[in-house]
């Protein structure tokens, strides 16, 4: 469509949003300021471009006078999708996350991050619970975490999402509540099998539990299902170095050598960060020199991946 119409505002805000996927955050600017020119009245361009400025902040190589001025930028910007659209979660989201994080010489304001939070209740009650739940974490204020997460499944109305939201809650607890997360891991699974992310929480939970013969059948069933995102054969190895069960390692192995075989979807680990963790995982084997090797060509692809670096140095 931008090759028929480079101009074309929808073309470029859609694009925006793959280029975002693909960690392409000057693209993502780019055509999201395109879009923006084209139709300023749209609420959906405005929070895209507030969103690719929140992730052109994180870039570490940014200076902090330039990441100020980006994050006035993003302000702005989710400012004008607000007021075109008070309920846009994008907006508000970058809004309250300029509040949370910002330094309070730059604007930074956990009051009005709860201002937000609480208009936001009244308008789209789950978004509104999702943001109150955020700050909560926050603030470390533990007790109400269990509360707001249920709140916000209860009131939202995509069901695969409401699941999909708690299933990740209860992985996110220290300890985790397996037992829940499963349960709304597999409801969001009956809901749509052909997307990721139910996959990816039961990896997780399939070998933190060492149901391994269970794990390779639904690594199976991932794939068939959702053929161009192999993000479950990459959670699983990662959770089966954190759980160092050196007995296992060559099935890490094998689910790492496999995401390795096409290219990342978008959103999903980088084939740096899987060349690194493959290192790890060979460097549990005993395998120093081609773990080495795995573990430079990550740093090769991502010279800003810092543990690979620091992996490197102690393997050197």
């Amino acid at each position: 469509q931008l090759q028929k119409n480079a101009g074309d505002p929808e073309a470029n805000f859609l694009i925006s949003r793959v280029d975002l996927a693909f960690r392409r955050v000057d693209d993502a600017i780019a055509h999201a300021e395109k879009a923006v020119a084209a139709d300023g009245k749209n609420a959906s361009y405005h929070a895209q471009l507030a969103d690719a400025l929140g992730y052109k902040t994180a870039d570490p190589k940014m200076g902090m006078f330039d990441k100020l001025s980006a994050a006035k930028r993003l302000k702005k910007e989710a400012e004008v999708a607000q007021q075109l659209d008070p309920r846009n979660e994008s907006a508000n989201s970058s809004l309250m996350n300029f509040y949370l994080e910002a330094p309070g010489i730059a604007g930074g304001s956990k009051s009005k991050a709860k201002e937000i939070a609480d208009r936001v209740v009244q308008l789209d009650p789950a978004q509104g619970y999702r943001f109150q739940l955020q700050i909560a974490r926050k603030e470390e204020r533990k007790s109400e975490y269990e509360a707001l997460a249920k709140k916000a499944f209860q009131a939202e109305v995509d069901k695969f999402r409401a699941n999909m939201s708690l299933a990740s809650f209860y992985l996110s607890q220290e300890p985790a509540n397996l037992v829940l997360a499963e349960k709304h891991s597999r409801a969001a699974l009956s809901l749509d099998a052909q997307r990721a992310s139910p996959y990816m929480a039961l990896a997780y939970l399939l070998v933190s539990q060492r149901r391994w013969d269970e794990l390779d059948q639904m690594l199976i069933d991932s794939e068939k299902s959702v053929p161009h995102d192999l993000g479950p054969h990459y959670q699983a190895p990662k959770a089966i170095l954190l759980s160092g069960d050196s007995k296992q390692m060559g099935r890490a192995e094998s689910y790492l050598r496999r995401y390795l075989a096409q290219p990342p979807e978008g959103g999903q680990p980088s084939l740096a960060g899987a060349h690194w963790r493959l290192g790890l995982v060979l460097e549990k084997q005993g395998k120093k020199d081609p773990a080495r090797a795995e573990i430079q060509t990550a740093v090769n692809l991502d010279a800003n991946l810092k543990p690979a670096q620091d992996d490197l140095k102690r393997l050197k």
